[in-house]
């Protein structure tokens, strides 16, 4: 198809009528937010001011524990103009793996530094980071840098929306290692979800050109193959008890064609077994999962070492 006939095609399916059901708007109350999210900020900080000296991994976990109950919301992110939007009392899945990552590395007083150029990815060994005063604005800072392309905000498609181009990014910038190809296999994974259905998302139906950008990243996406993945009955095989550790971050594969994944959460040991800590959809809050790793993952899993600092 042309480029011509794509634009067409695009027009058509932004111009389409749309109900409050077909796009995800943010309903997210954010009155007095500033002053909430820094009074949990200092909590946090003061109940883990003795422990920042944990390796990245478990400082991550302790974090995570701290943030249980918080309330679980889904597409807070969604408005416009696209703007950094930071929430500590109220996250989905993705953004409570990301705010525990950022709370520890602001914790350890470290800022991410950009290390790559947003077209080619790497295995970054060394962490990009510089050393900074720990305070609720290094906080966002970190956030953003993690969020958004190159660390960018410039419109709905500089946001990260892809969990494997998130991953790309912060295995680039040496936050962590994805090693799901060392216990995994391939998987056939193509990148379409999001500019299949524009009509999910309130800035793609709305801006062809939001539309197309993400298009191409989608291409950009399937071009960084092979994916891999830890299928469900190699996590329940007794060799795999001590390759995933607590902290690790764990991402669930999408059974839906052209979404890689559906769910983030970080990894945590109880008594011997490997449950995790997400925020849940249907708990509808924080929690530590009753179901072990290997049980809910039915789809199977990438998983995500963090780097040490």
């Amino acid at each position: 198809m042309r480029i011509r006939e794509i634009t067409i095609v695009l027009a058509i399916l932004v111009s389409m009528p749309l109900t409050a059901q077909d796009v995800n708007i943010s309903t997210a109350d954010t009155t007095n937010q500033t002053a909430k999210n820094i009074a949990i900020y200092n909590r946090v900080s003061v109940a883990l001011q003795n422990k920042r000296d944990l390796p990245l991994h478990e400082l991550v976990v302790q974090v995570a524990l701290e943030l249980l109950e918080t309330p679980y919301m889904w597409a807070s992110l969604e408005s416009e103009p696209e703007e950094l939007q930071v929430f500590l009392d109220k996250t989905d899945c993705i953004l409570f793996v990301e705010l525990s990552t950022c709370m520890a590395l602001t914790l350890k007083g470290k800022r991410i530094v950009q290390a790559g150029d947003g077209e080619h990815f790497c295995i970054r060994q060394t962490p990009s980071v510089e050393d900074a005063k720990p305070s609720y604005e290094l906080l966002k800072d970190n956030i953003r840098n993690m969020r958004y392309r190159l660390g960018m905000v410039d419109g709905y498609a500089s946001r990260v929306h892809y969990t494997s181009e998130w991953i790309l990014q912060n295995q680039t910038n040496g936050i962590l290692r994805e090693y799901t190809k060392e216990l995994g296999v391939e998987r056939n994974q193509e990148f379409f979800y999001m500019s299949a259905h524009p009509r999910t998302y309130y800035q793609l139906s709305h801006d062809v050109c939001e539309l197309g950008k993400i298009r191409m990243i989608e291409e950009h996406l399937n071009q960084q193959k092979p994916y891999y993945y830890i299928p469900q009955s190699e996590l329940k095989k007794d060799e795999m008890t001590d390759k995933i550790r607590s902290g690790d971050i764990v991402s669930f594969i999408s059974p839906r064609a052209g979404l890689d994944l559906a769910h983030v959460a970080i990894a945590y040991e109880v008594n011997g077994e490997m449950h995790f800590i997400h925020a849940s959809y249907t708990a509808k809050k924080v929690i530590i999962e009753e179901k072990t790793l290997a049980d809910y993952a039915q789809n199977g899993i990438r998983a995500m070492r963090l780097t040490d600092l």
